[in-house]
């Protein structure tokens, strides 16, 4: 018969640590059932070493992909198997918790390990878990080729969109058609300035006949690329501006009296002409 105030403990008290320890038991069978649950359905490696390097435990659902069970490194040496690769493993057995990338068994892996120290503060082993992550990365990249095609047309249609061509030696005519917007202004006036200053280009003709609509920062856009033709020593020449653009241009007040406008491309390229006719030819060499 137990007493009730014993030199062993009331009844009570035995009865509260009996389901203090039923209770920590049930909490470990539920952690144990959520891990497994989690190490069989995602597509992870958990491992463990010890101080040495030596697998202690190695298991998951992540371990197909690389071809192995359940298991099979128990007992063999991290450092052995995977060389450099293991470089991670010897920086958490230092002390250092390490997350990484690295690519084995025709997988990426991305890892987490967490040393284990004991209570003196050396460490006595390193948890690991590794995610395939491989097909994710093969999405992205995927994703990315599709981005650097999509890219690349787009910069195809611009160029066609805004279209250099030389009419004839020292003039450039710059066509611009349908919806002209700042990004687009920017583009045409970087692309045709650099074509001016390689081809020593004397004009510069604008056919504005396809725009429909301007703004004020694309007009604002056109008058700088006039003046900035101008710096490098030839004539921009704005054509084929359209009657409602051209009430827009009045309505916001800009200035184009320094600014040669012509009624069509036409007119723009018999002006070119005019004035390269007029030019003085050049002085012949004495024989």
């Amino acid at each position: 018969m137990i007493e009730a105030n014993g030199s062993l403990g009331s009844l009570d008290d035995f009865v509260a640590r009996g389901d203090g320890v039923h209770d920590e038991l049930a909490r470990l069978r539920d952690r144990d059932r959520i891990l497994g649950a989690l190490i069989n359905a995602l597509p992870i490696a958990v491992w463990a070493v010890d101080a040495d390097g030596t697998y202690t435990y190695h298991d998951g659902r992540g371990l197909e992909a690389a071809g192995h069970v359940p298991g099979q490194h128990v007992g063999k040496n991290i450092f052995e198997l995977y060389g450099d690769l293991a470089g991670g493993v010897e920086r958490a057995l230092a002390g250092e918790a390490v997350h990484g990338m690295a690519e084995t068994h025709g997988c990426l892996w991305e890892s987490w390990m967490v040393p284990l120290s004991e209570s003196a503060g050396h460490v006595r082993s390193v948890i690991g878990f590794s995610l395939d992550v491989t097909e994710g990365k093969r999405a992205q990249q995927a994703l990315q080729m599709k981005l650097d095609v999509i890219e690349a047309q787009q910069r195809v249609i611009r160029e066609l969109a805004a279209p250099i061509i030389e009419v004839w030696e020292g003039v450039l005519a710059l066509p611009m058609i349908g919806v002209v917007d700042s990004a687009r202004t920017a583009e045409a006036m970087e692309s045709l300035l650099e074509a001016i200053s390689s081809r020593s280009a004397r004009f510069a003709v604008l056919d504005l006949t396809g725009v429909q609509v301007v703004d004020t920062k694309v007009a604002d856009h056109l008058i700088k690329l006039v003046r900035a033709i101008q710096l490098l020593g030839a004539e921009g020449i704005i054509c084929g501006i359209r009657p409602n653009v051209a009430q827009t241009m009045v309505a916001l007040g800009l200035d184009l009296s320094a600014i040669v406008t012509k009624a069509n491309l036409r007119a723009g390229l018999m002006h070119c002409m005019q004035r390269l006719s007029a030019r003085p030819a050049a002085p012949r060499k004495s024989p």
